[in-house]
């Protein structure tokens, strides 16, 4: 979620939809590839003709052909395929050719895409390690594709043009990524150039200078994005799973919602756009037909991953502020995941999410997380407070939140010895956050107390003597993160908060024994910073 101060920064570059520069093109790719769903024994592979003619489309894994399709303008050109009876904890190559077919039905010369390769998961009693990032929030605030953008990472590595974390996060080699939403920012343009807060103008280059509402609107984001090649080059070599939030449809949208934003016609329906957004989510993502957002997937003895859909099931937002309860999750999903964690057998349960749990976000009247600047149990906190207190009363060990959003890095800890809702009875909690990886930097924003939640750890712009609103480029690269997690032989799991040039901002080591780490997580954990940020107090309302 984003600011509504910031809309007014993109309304004024809003033109005509379906609109792109020409400076660059949107892709130089003959054919688009990514992995992803990896389990112990299948993977979905998705891949787009880009030359965008209806075509015959051909898997190769280990150089030999798996499956074989069409594909036409019905998908926009896309196709996924779910590949089945695969060994555990192997590394596979694989790679699409395309083959347009004219109307005479004459076979054209195939078109090739780069090799791609994926790690399927280990087996279930596998105790082999496991490492993934996660990342959230790309292109966002006007802040696109900008070739002229450089960094040096912290190992003296030049990265020069568009999407650099991705360079710096292949360069780690991780298993797989979890993409937890805001990887498309459907209702904001991106300018062919923007004035920079602190001095000087950000160029985009291609450009995008629409909002969607279409279906082809959705699937031009995707494209774009996809277009950068260091993106692709990521995607290439690394299985992604994929969530969503609100920029994926439109700011702090919920279901039924009746759209009042001037970027959009008079009372448009937040669930058209929902609809579009959801199928081209489908179609350019590798996700398989049919499947829920919210589902989990097991890495081997020491990793159980929960993937949670905070946007499809829940209440309308200003309900959050009222003493009766509202959804979040829903009654189904809330149950699901209660079962899951239950039966989960792994050392770390963690739960991905694209919403934090106690920091507040969206504007009054507008609260778009759980957080609701009340130290009363509100609203959506109450799902929360079932959940907290079942894995309390069950004592499920090894619950841990990796999370997004908010557009600040943060290491957030819940306590019930500091709740002040009135309810005690839960284990400690700790939440990891990490964005933007490529959008304005925003924050830190106010904490709700409901539940104890504190700052240890905190890098946004108000903390290095910006305005907290800032909207702040890819260039002010020490405000953007991405998150690193590692689970060795042991299950010792490290948690690393880390720059968009490498450097790692936070690290924490958590050893099995301990694994909901409290206030004072005796001998349970270790923690590293690469430099010291002072903690902020914040009391100022969010309008996030």
């Amino acid at each position: 979620m984003h600011l509504n101060q910031a809309v007014y920064l993109l309304s004024s570059f809003v033109v005509p939809m379906g609109v792109f520069s020409q400076e660059l093109p949107i892709t130089t790719t003959d054919v688009f590839i990514q992995s992803g769903e990896v389990s112990a024994d299948s993977v979905v592979i998705m891949a787009r003709c880009n030359s965008e003619e209806e075509s015959s489309v051909s898997l190769f894994l280990n150089g030999e052909v798996q499956q074989e399709a069409t594909v036409t303008n019905e998908t926009d050109f896309t196709i996924s395929f779910k590949v089945e009876r695969l060994e555990s904890n192997v590394r596979y190559t694989y790679s699409v050719q395309c083959t347009a077919i004219s109307t005479a039905e004459a076979r054209q010369e195939p078109l090739n895409s780069m090799e791609g390769s994926f790690k399927t998961a280990p087996a279930a009693d596998d105790a082999a390690p496991v490492s993934f990032v996660w990342v959230a929030d790309l292109a966002g605030q006007g802040w696109g594709r900008n070739p002229n953008f450089e960094i040096t990472s912290v190992g003296g590595k030049t990265v020069s043009g568009g999407y650099v974390v991705f360079d710096t996060m292949e360069d780690l080699g991780p298993d797989f990524a979890l993409f937890q939403g805001d990887m498309i920012y459907a209702d904001n343009a991106i300018p062919a150039s923007q004035e920079i807060p602190t001095g000087g103008n950000w160029t985009n280059n291609p450009t995008k200078d629409f909002v969607a509402v279409t279906l082809d609107d959705f699937r031009h984001n995707w494209k774009y994005n996809h277009g950068d090649e260091k993106m692709q080059s990521f995607l290439a070599k690394t299985p992604i799973f994929v969530q969503w939030d609100d920029h994926e449809v439109t700011n702090n949208w919920y279901p039924n919602e009746i759209l009042v934003d001037p970027l959009y016609d008079e009372n448009t329906p937040a669930n058209r756009l929902y609809e579009n957004s959801l199928r081209a989510l489908y179609e350019f993502n590798p996700i398989e037909e049919g499947s829920s957002i919210f589902r989990s997937q097991k890495f081997g003895k020491h990793l159980e991953i929960f993937f949670l859909d905070f946007r499809s099931f829940r209440d309308p937002n200003p309900e959050n502020e009222a003493p009766e309860p509202s959804a979040m999750m829903g009654d189904e999903q809330l149950q699901w995941l209660k079962d899951g964690l239950s039966s989960s057998n792994a050392t770390w349960k963690i739960l991905s999410s694209h919403d934090p749990l106690g920091i507040v976000t969206g504007g009054e009247g507008d609260r778009d997380s759980f957080g609701n600047e009340s130290p009363e149990i509100l609203g959506r906190e109450h799902e929360l407070k079932d959940l907290l207190a079942f894995i309390h009363d069950n004592d499920i060990l090894g619950v841990v939140s990796l999370t997004s959003d908010v557009h600040f890095t943060a290491h957030v800890n819940m306590d019930p010895s500091r709740a002040e809702g009135g309810f005690t009875d839960f284990k400690p909690l700790d939440e990891y956050v990490i964005g933007p990886i490529h959008a304005g930097s925003f924050g830190p924003n106010f904490m709700d107390t409901s539940f104890g939640a504190i700052y240890e750890y905190e890098l946004g712009p108000l903390t290095l003597g910006f305005e907290r609103w800032a909207n702040l480029p890819p260039s002010e690269f020490r405000l953007q993160s991405f998150g690193h997690a590692s689970v060795d032989e042991d299950g010792n799991l490290t948690i690393k908060l880390i720059g968009i040039d490498g450097e790692v901002k936070l690290e924490k080591k958590l050893s099995p024994e301990v694994s909901n780490g409290g206030s004072n997580p005796s001998g349970a954990s270790s923690m590293v910073f690469s430099h010291f940020i002072p903690l902020v107090s914040l009391f100022l309302l969010v309008l996030n």
